[in-house]
């Protein structure tokens, strides 16, 4: 666990609000991603194997841009938004399965977060409906009122759209907010965006991760709330 830039509080700044990540932040779905992309190729007689490493090891982009690059290799002539629909059948069936639990540390850091009045939000390139039925599954639905998804920016993380956009909606100034991220193209959009950001490494990633750019790292989300400038 290291800081790696001063303190925000030494320019006069308070976090009035927490902007999670979702995916392999909040919850582990990386294999769940997996299965619904390999459904997909399956139905359409192709094979997911076939992908580029960078593709399938990948973390961070949007599903649709998943969709526009399996669609592109496989030369597939269905529709983005059939293939998208399909995708997702699949995840949400996959997901609905049960076993789902909050990475460690996520539900008490959640909770210590709203005792201390910040509002909490998800910015999230994954699909909003797939999100809240993951949250309900983790008993976190109440937690965050407010949710932005792939689907409401122009440009996927690392673009720090979705960042300020969520901010905009919290009425919140960037410098106020921390983001909770996982991945280099998230930590990249939540500075680019001009917010704190704490960096959590995950383990069981499937693609290394440079979290340089953070304000901090932590080897889990336990860690969180003591290096967490209040």
């Amino acid at each position: 666990m290291r800081a790696e830039r001063p303190d925000p509080r030494a320019h006069g700044s308070r976090f009035r609000a927490a902007i999670f990540d979702f995916d392999e932040t909040i919850v582990n779905l990386e294999p769940q991603h997996t299965a619904a992309h390999q459904a997909l190729c399956r139905a359409y007689g192709a094979d997911y194997a076939s992908l580029p490493d960078s593709f399938r090891n990948g973390s961070g982009r949007r599903i649709i841009d998943d969709i526009r690059i399996m669609r592109a290799h496989f030369g597939w002539s269905a529709s983005e938004e059939e293939l998208f629909a399909l995708r997702q059948q699949h995840f949400d069936a996959i997901c609905a399965r049960g076993g789902l639990r909050a990475m460690d540390g996520v539900v008490e850091t959640v909770r210590a977060l709203q005792e201390r009045g910040l509002q909490l939000a998800i910015a999230s390139s994954a699909v909003r409906a797939s999100i809240e039925k993951v949250l309900v599954q983790l008993g976190l639905r109440d937690a965050f009122p407010l949710i932005v998804d792939g689907s409401e920016v122009t440009h996927g993380k690392p673009d720090p759209e979705i960042y300020r956009i969520t901010a905009t909606r919290l009425g919140v100034e960037p410098h106020a907010c921390v983001v909770f991220e996982d991945s280099h193209v998230g930590v990249v959009a939540a500075k680019r965006a001009e917010m704190y950001c704490i960096a959590v490494r995950n383990a069981a990633a499937l693609e290394w991760q440079d979290l340089s750019m953070a304000d901090v790292v932590v080897e889990r989300m336990s860690d969180a709330l003591s290096v967490l400038p209040r």
